[in-house]
């Protein structure tokens, strides 16, 4: 089990790069997850900040995107940002207004295929990055099911347990049942009614069993993430003191 925290958690605390990743190794986690801010940052200083503070980085979070098929357009150079911090995982999620009809599905899937041909070209993987919309009811089934029916092996998952009981599912039972795919578990704890990100222990989701059930299951990487922190700096050793009595 290894550990980190997306940087979208953190985006509001005004210092440089390096001293934020600085923080986020003295909070004890493995590794972080870019959502923002590396583009715009010296790379060369992250580089060897993370070298030295050793930390990994297991994806960057590169969603949502609408429509989708602008994406590869800005590839090569995305490659590229997140190689240079030896990333080779990128997660995509779209927007609802693409999961709305089976032929938007079916769409968006051969739009994720076509730009995991593409990353693969680069030895990158590509994962999906679910939301609370794939979840709700469409055509006796849900978004996501008719989604991952579509994909093939091309496309991984990156599940965010939070926005999947925020759409009315049942994330320990989408954890075995997407086990094969799923490589990347965001855990998040949310107000199912309001569909908010809260603090760990003041939401609606148990991430215990979100997280025994992934333990079980061989997943490797847990990261937290907050999307709307109070005080980011106290969600970020609150997080890191969850994961850390699963170890």
């Amino acid at each position: 089990m290894r550990t980190a925290i997306n940087l979208f958690t953190l985006r509001d605390i005004d210092e440089p790069l390096p001293r934020v990743l600085e923080r986020v190794a003295d909070a004890g986690y493995d590794g972080v997850e870019f959502l923002h801010r590396l583009p715009e940052a010296d790379t060369e200083t992250v580089v060897q900040t993370l070298a030295e503070r050793e930390l990994a980085v297991p994806g960057a979070h590169l969603g949502p995107f609408t429509p989708l098929s602008g994406l590869p357009d800005e590839l090569e150079a995305t490659i590229d940002t997140y190689d240079a911090v030896d990333c080779a995982t990128l997660s995509v999620s779209v927007g609802e207004e693409q999961l709305d009809s089976r032929a938007g599905i079916q769409e968006t899937a051969s739009q994720l295929e076509s730009l995991a041909d593409r990353a693969g070209e680069h030895d990158i993987d590509v994962l999906y990055h679910n939301h609370h919309w794939e979840f709700r009811s469409l055509d006796g089934s849900t978004p996501f099911d008719l989604l991952f029916d579509a994909l093939d092996d091309r496309i991984g998952l990156e599940l965010d347990v939070g926005w999947v009981a925020a759409g009315g599912d049942d994330p320990v039972e989408r954890i075995h049942r997407h086990a094969d795919k799923l490589s990347i578990l965001h855990v998040k704890d949310v107000d199912t009614a309001e569909k908010k990100s809260v603090e760990v222990g003041e939401g609606d989701v148990d991430l215990a069993a979100c997280i025994d059930a992934a333990r079980a299951e061989g997943v490797e990487w847990f990261i937290y993430e907050h999307d709307e922190p109070a005080k980011p700096v106290d969600s970020l050793r609150t997080g890191a003191e969850l994961l850390e009595r699963f170890r």
